[in-house]
């Protein structure tokens, strides 16, 4: 979808239909049309590899996603059975979903979602697009469901909304080349901006389809931001946040933490402490909250790494701080002399800088001599404690390079000379005159 009013066919997502239904029958659900009135495809017709340079040659009378029908798509009633079993396998999703008595259980709530058919076929397709996805979309949907509840209670409609954008929250990713999504491609500056537009594209998509509308397609417009400014396309920040998009930018982050494996109730208790400003702190408070009371929380396990050979990676993270601290003065007045993107940059990258910081020195890590830290924490033998440590320094050590990459990302795309301020600041923070080496 290359232009929200031409209607014109997006390759990659016309692509995606067409793999589709190798696995399913997919089919116009009425008549197709150019936008010169000519019938493209008849309702009923099979949208295939045959009919793909048809459709690409012509800009149509309205969306094609309008117009798919995937035959036997997935259907609410599969919600519910892969809730049951996310619950079963991660204890962190669990004490999320837990609520009250009286509420209707999650999987349930889910499997009684009503979806229209232009929605099931586009979540359908999204679904198939990088294998299974729907378990990720599903796990995305209980959380924001869960939130939903905590921080609009008695709201069920504006539930069922959020649910159902957390179901749909990425099929902007439909219309990326998909050799850009790739986990083992490095992305420059250009790369960059097709993938942080799919909200805007999930947005188009959904603004208008019957059965999702203005309410889910704002919370997936918002969904990568953040109340600090720092998050993306927009870099909404503030009161400009909505509550909805930051209940789903919630909901998939958290879901990534379990998806990742590494312990996710012991990291959601630490990371909720370490990233005040980028939600709001009512949902924070609760998804620590919701952590700490979960039985799983009463016993580590795993193995936390050894704390001695971690050393070097307080050390780096210890500097690159201390050269923040040294270069504050210097980025505050540079952000004062420049104007628009740079200083929006500047402002947005110095506060979440100053958080990690703040976070650093509440942690108890920020000391003179971090080798000697470790080594009496080492000493005290508490593999809780020395679990919490290890997942501080990991956020910390992620938070730094994503406020790298990002920085880095966004500078590319601005004027020259502002590019070369940008990249001078992240030489200063590196302590590495030739940029090559990470943050951390």
């Amino acid at each position: 979808m290359s232009d929200e009013s031409d209607n014109s066919v997006n390759p990659h997502y016309l692509n995606h239909v067409v793999a589709t239904g190798r696995d399913y029958e997919v089919e116009a659900s009425e008549d197709i049309l150019a936008g010169n009135g000519m019938k493209l495809l008849a309702k009923g017709a099979r949208i295939n590899g045959d009919v793909r340079d048809r459709l690409l040659q012509h800009k149509l009378s309205k969306p094609l996603e309008d117009c798919v029908q995937v035959v036997d798509g997935v259907a609410p009633a599969r919600f519910g059975a892969i809730a049951e079993e996310l619950l079963d396998e991660h204890a962190l999703l669990a004490a999320l979903c837990s609520g009250r008595p009286a509420q209707l259980a999650v999987p349930d709530s889910l499997g009684q979602l009503r979806l229209s058919l232009p929605v099931q076929s586009l979540l359908t397709v999204y679904c198939e697009h990088q294998g299974d996805r729907l378990k990720h979309t599903v796990g995305v949907a209980m959380i924001a469901l869960a939130l939903a509840r905590q921080l609009r209670p008695g709201e069920i409609d504006h539930h069922r909304t959020l649910a159902l954008a957390g179901l749909v929250h990425d099929v902007g990713e439909l219309y990326i080349d998909p050799a850009l999504l790739r986990r083992d491609v490095s992305l420059g500056p250009e790369e960059w901006k097709h993938i942080v537009l799919h909200p805007v594209v999930g947005h188009r998509v959904l603004s208008k389809m019957e059965g999702a509308g203005p309410a889910v397609a704002n919370a997936v417009l918002m969904h990568h931001e953040r109340l600090d400014g720092f998050g993306y396309p927009h870099g909404v920040g503030g009161d400009r946040l909505s509550l909805d998009g930051q209940i789903l930018g919630a909901a998939e982050w958290l879901m990534a933490m379990i998806e990742s494996g590494v312990s996710p109730l012991e990291r959601a208790s630490v990371s909720t402490k370490l990233m005040p400003g980028e939600f709001n702190s009512e949902l924070l408070e609760w998804v620590a909250a919701s952590a700490r009371a979960s039985p799983g929380m009463q016993a580590v396990r795993e193995s936390p790494e050894p704390l001695e050979p971690a050393i070097p990676r307080l050390e780096r993270i210890a500097a690159t701080l201390r050269r923040f601290a040294e270069h504050r003065a210097w980025i505050g007045a540079r952000a004062d002399q420049a104007g628009g993107e740079l200083r929006q940059q500047l402002l947005a990258g110095s506060q979440r800088m100053q958080r990690i910081q703040m976070a650093f020195s509440s942690a108890g890590l920020d000391t003179a001599d971090p080798a000697t830290l470790m080594c009496e924490l080492a000493a005290e033998s508490d593999p809780r404690l020395h679990l919490e440590v290890i997942l501080v320094m990991r956020e910390l050590e992620w938070r730094l390079r994503e406020l790298e990459r990002d920085s880095l990302l966004r500078s590319g795309l601005m004027r020259a000379e502002d590019d070369t301020v940008m990249r001078g600041l992240i030489g200063r923070l590196k302590g590495e005159p030739d940029g090559n080496q990470p943050l951390t």
